[in-house]
């Protein structure tokens, strides 16, 4: 999910990426430039959101972090109210 490349134009860029990133309604995630002039770009289509690439960044550039999202995804907490629906 993670490419190291020179940095592009977006259109040539989604090309340039280990898996072509045809979705252009998924916005990419472009790091400034690191030492070596590439940058790393990261499709969130391909991502599996496992960490590894922060893990493994040699510059520390990249940076994944926990967090605990709480809404509810199913049942009534996730419904509008009964007022709201009658409106």
């Amino acid at each position: 999910c993670i490419t190291f490349t020179q940095n592009a134009d977006e259109p040539d860029l989604r090309e340039m990426l280990r898996v072509p990133a045809h979705n252009t309604e998924q916005d990419l995630y472009v790091s400034e430039a690191l030492p070596t002039a590439r940058v790393m770009v990261k499709d969130e289509d391909v991502c599996l959101h496992c960490g590894l690439c922060a893990e493994r960044c040699p510059t520390g550039a990249w940076d994944m972090q926990k967090f605990l999202l709480e809404m509810t995804h199913a049942g009534p907490g996730c419904r509008p109210p009964a007022a709201a629906r009658a409106a």
